[in-house]
């Protein structure tokens, strides 16, 4: 705490210097935060990038890979950075379309998606979706598929030598379990997508995660707030529906404009596996440590490229999204974006109501530390987030694989780190 306010006393008396780098009292402080989640066993590996308008001002690593060896991160290793897909990816792509005059977020479902515009899930608009007040139930749909090969419950609230992974807090998993062959197979089938090394999944689950999200309306609930992934996996379908394209291509091209070569789905294609963070020992699905394929398990069955996660990246090329952003939508002198692009989607529509939230952009309240009309971002489930100040034109990336070895580990949220990052950067440029 002496620290901190030593260091709160020390930009109070030297103002932010934009474009020069960050001072080192600044890094020091932001390191050794880090530095502290690492000791408890937060995460094993993470990366850092804060920066303005001008650039990056400081970029740093921290860490290794996993516990087992000393593999140590690099500015090129790829993190699996979860639901920041949401707005690096499906986002990004509805403002590149929204530009083009190929869609608007007043438009409904049922438009883009015909087959469901006889269904009331049809009538949802993109904005509804964007902002997760639509309406629709979470779904899980990896309970479908496996089964406790006792015929018992699939998960117990207690401990026992037949249900000994945890799962959740207090929730544990059958050890033997068995797949529905309708669904998955261990060897490799003619069509079947690769769930990880040794598990692949028939295509035509596509129709039975539409059907159950379809069913999972509840019209009572439209207008409330409810964060769900079920609403990116439609936007995903709106985005290739629209443009002919598949989700993974059109994010491509925008990568290549901000230069981004380390982003993209489906990294062991195009990065050696030494070179990607792994994420869980995965009890659930897998069985097995997950490194190089997506952790979330609907963005896994849709072949590794879910509109709510799936993208790997690195705090690099994340932050020249970022400040593509601040800069409301120029990047090296190209314009990637329009202004009224960058305005409509980070704004709150709904703030009247006291809902929080932009167009994909995740945005809180007056109460939170994070909160603030012109601050946007989002976290991932893995331990990342990126935020931006469009005001004051600064912006944090911090990505980490927090799920590793296991999900239960909350030790990165219960320990604040993000947030607190955050208010170390925002005391800085808000002496």
């Amino acid at each position: 705490m002496k620290r901190l306010l030593g260091f709160l006393v020390f930009v109070t008396l030297f103002p932010a210097a934009r474009g020069a780098e960050l001072p080192r009292t600044l890094q020091h402080t932001l390191d050794s935060l880090i530095e502290h989640a690492l000791t408890i066993r937060a995460f094993p590996g993470a990366a850092l990038a804060v920066g303005n308008r001008d650039g990056l001002l400081y970029e740093q690593v921290y860490g290794r890979h996993d516990y087992d060896t000393n593999d140590p991160v690099t500015k090129d290793d790829l993190f699996d950075i979860a639901s920041c897909t949401k707005v690096f990816s499906t986002t990004f792509v509805l403002m590149h379309l929204y530009d083009q005059g190929l869609l608007t977020p007043d438009q409904t479902l049922g438009k883009w998606l015909p087959e469901l515009a006889h269904l009331p899930v049809g009538q949802l608009t993109l904005q509804e979706l964007l902002t997760h007040t639509s309406g629709l139930r979470p779904q899980v749909f990896y309970t479908q598929l496996i089964h406790a090969r006792s015929g018992e419950r699939l998960f117990r609230n207690t401990r026992s030598e037949m249900y000994p992974y945890r799962v959740d807090q207090h929730l544990y998993m059958a050890r033997e379990v068995e797949f529905d062959t309708t669904w998955l197979s261990r060897i490799p089938r003619p069509d079947y997508r690769p769930l990880g090394p040794e598990l692949f999944v028939n295509p035509a689950i596509d129709t039975l995660i539409l059907n159950r999200i379809a069913r999972g309306y509840n019209p009572q609930k439209r207008g409330h707030y409810s964060y769900n992934d079920s609403n990116f996996y439609l936007l995903r379908r709106v985005i290739e529906r629209v443009s002919g394209q598949p989700l993974e291509a059109l994010s491509a091209e925008l990568y290549r404009k901000l230069g981004c070569t380390h982003t993209g789905y489906r990294p062991l294609e195009w990065a050696p596996a030494q070179q990607i963070m792994p994420t869980e020992v995965d009890y659930l699905l897998r069985r097995g440590r997950v490194q190089g394929y997506v952790h979330d398990e609907l963005a896994a069955l849709s072949n590794g490229v879910g509109g709510n996660a799936g993208l790997f990246s690195t705090a690099g090329d994340v932050a020249r999204f970022c400040q593509m952003i601040v800069n409301r939508g120029v990047y090296n002198g190209q314009r990637i974006l329009s202004e009224e692009a960058i305005a409509l989607f980070t704004d709150s529509p709904l703030q009247s109501r006291g809902i929080y939230r932009g167009l994909g952009f995740d945005k809180r309240g007056p109460n939170s530390l994070l909160g603030g009309i012109d601050r946007c971002g989002h976290t991932g489930f893995t331990g990342c987030i990126f935020w931006i100040d469009l005001s004051e034109g600064y912006y944090l990336v911090f990505l980490s694989n927090s799920v590793h070895p296991t999900r239960t580990n909350k030790k990165l949220t219960s320990s604040g780190l993000r947030t607190k990052l955050w208010q170390a950067l925002s005391a800085y440029f808000h002496p």
